[in-house]
């Protein structure tokens, strides 16, 4: 059967087998996507401190370049639907890559504050198309009872990133200057680019014109939320997703500058917390599965292990206490567990809500609500850092995913209707 086939029918017809080859690679080329885009997003955070030295970015200026990705990242998810219903799986994440590059160009270029911001606003455009796309390209490909786990195993691909990330910053910053941290991913994204556009199908994306749902229907931000689990998703994500962002982008320069750490050791140690969050990831899109299975609604079983991992919220609210670097690495990795299995689980989570030629419009408009706040929330981080130090954003860090926990426990139907997943 061929991979290019459009498929409108049901979870059993599939385009290729569950457990072929086919599906191993399309994990595998999602993945690496996936981490790429993680990888490029991580180099700057790990190289604030060294930035600071070179560049004179100071705290202000720092959130003010999150700012600058932020901005055309949260404008982007608006639009991404649109992007990948036109274009289609294939073409979008091409032209995502693409442009990832060339950020990464610009970032290892650059010689002043204004361009940094300029290959942050490139990379911010680049970046929101990604998890939209693959996540698209996962209900695709995989049935309901299997796309937590693929979600899994992608963002265990994508973990890969983080892991080696801090590595291979920190060595190639020490080898051969800190430009060369940039440049690197700038050539992989250009290798990965054309290998993508020679490999894959011509088009990946099934046909709409046929379904009988009304084309400015399909892209409608009002359809979306007439319903009340997703305005529950929506409202969750506003609340939890600052604290998220902010992590990314501060959580290195909070070891480097409050623990002590240095570049060395960064390398040394970072790696920690990203695999404990991969290996959360797993387990809690394992166990989401598995409820699936035995028949529980689709939505409530990505909601109870979401909620399950709320748990480690305290973790944050202890980090900007400590002063020793074993605690600190610690406490980092269950915050990263934390998150990171939010973000998974809230993706697939939405795509138990809505029919799939709406997912990549629904996943765009919730992103886009949630990096509202999220801006806000950093563009005012480097001052109250510079004021006050770290610890009242961590501790109201701490506060928001609890926050974002009883807003679905109180917004979500106590009895759900006992509908599945859109089918394939």
């Amino acid at each position: 059967m061929s991979p290019t086939r459009s498929t409108q029918s049901s979870d059993s017809d599939s385009i290729a087998p569950p457990g072929s080859v086919w599906l191993r690679w399309i994990l595998l080329t999602l993945g690496i996507v996936f981490a790429l885009s993680s990888g490029d997003r991580a180099v700057l955070p790990i190289l604030k401190s060294t930035l600071a030295r070179e560049l004179g970015l100071t705290n202000d200026g720092y959130s003010r370049l999150v700012a600058a990705f932020m901005i055309p990242y949260t404008g982007m998810y608006l639009v991404v639907g649109r992007v990948v219903g036109r274009l289609g799986v294939k073409q979008t994440l091409a032209v995502c890559v693409a442009t990832m590059s060339l950020a990464m160009l610009l970032f290892g270029t650059a010689h002043t504050i204004a361009q940094l911001a300029l290959a942050q606003f490139t990379l911010g455009i680049a970046q929101a198309c990604v998890v939209p796309t693959v996540t698209v390209a996962l209900f695709m490909f995989f049935l309901p009872y299997r796309r937590a786990l693929a979600y899994a195993i992608i963002n265990g691909v994508q973990s890969c990133a983080s892991i080696l990330c801090p590595v291979l910053v920190a060595t190639a910053t020490l080898a051969f200057g800190w430009r060369w941290a940039f440049l690197l991913p700038a050539l992989i994204g250009v290798a990965v680019t054309i290998q993508w556009w020679s490999v894959f199908p011509a088009e990946t994306l099934p046909r709409l014109e046929t379904e009988p749902i009304d084309r400015k229907e399909r892209f409608s931000l009002r359809s979306l939320l007439r319903i009340p689990a997703a305005r529950a998703l929506i409202l969750a994500r506003v609340v939890s997703d600052p604290f998220w962002f902010f992590f990314q982008y501060w959580q290195t320069a909070f070891l480097r500058e409050k623990i002590g750490l240095s570049l060395a050791d960064v390398g040394k140690l970072a790696w920690i917390p990203p695999l404990v969050s991969l290996i959360a990831v797993f387990l809690f899109g394992m166990v989401s599965d598995r409820l699936v299975a035995r028949r529980w609604p689709a939505a409530k079983a990505r909601l109870v292990p979401m909620l399950g991992a709320t748990a480690f919220a305290p973790a944050a609210f202890i980090l900007p206490l400590t002063h020793t670097v074993v605690i600190a690495i610690l406490l980092c990795a269950l915050v990263n567990a934390m998150c990171s299995v939010w973000l998974s689980l809230s993706a697939v989570f939405m795509g138990s809500l809505v029919p799939r030629e709406r997912l990549a419009s629904a996943l765009g408009f919730t992103s886009a609500f949630g990096c509202v706040s999220a801006t806000v929330f950093n563009v005012l981080a480097g001052p109250v850092i510079d004021r006050f130090g770290y610890r009242w954003p961590f501790w109201i860090g701490a506060c928001l995913y609890p926050l974002a926990a009883c807003v679905l426990l109180r917004q979500f139907p106590a009895q759900p209707e006992p509908s599945q997943e859109p089918v394939l």
